[in-house]
């Protein structure tokens, strides 16, 4: 018997951070708005390895940039 593990989500709070993990082909799942704040929108994306090594390599050139 094989037990299946949920699929983990990551939510992505910044539209440019979102983007480029679209582009760099991350599994996006969808979006919805804040909570917190309505005006603006929440990205889910699926947690896998990739994505957090995106993500590190997007907002440490960010925060260069920045």
């Amino acid at each position: 018997m094989e037990f299946n593990e949920p699929m983990r989500k990551k939510n992505i709070y910044k539209k440019t951070v979102a983007m480029e993990l679209i582009k760099k082909d991350n599994n996006f799942l969808h979006s919805m708005r804040n909570r917190e704040n309505p005006k603006y929108q929440i990205w889910v994306f699926e947690d896998t390895p990739k994505l957090i090594d995106d993500l590190i390599e997007i907002t440490s050139n960010t925060e260069r940039a920045e």
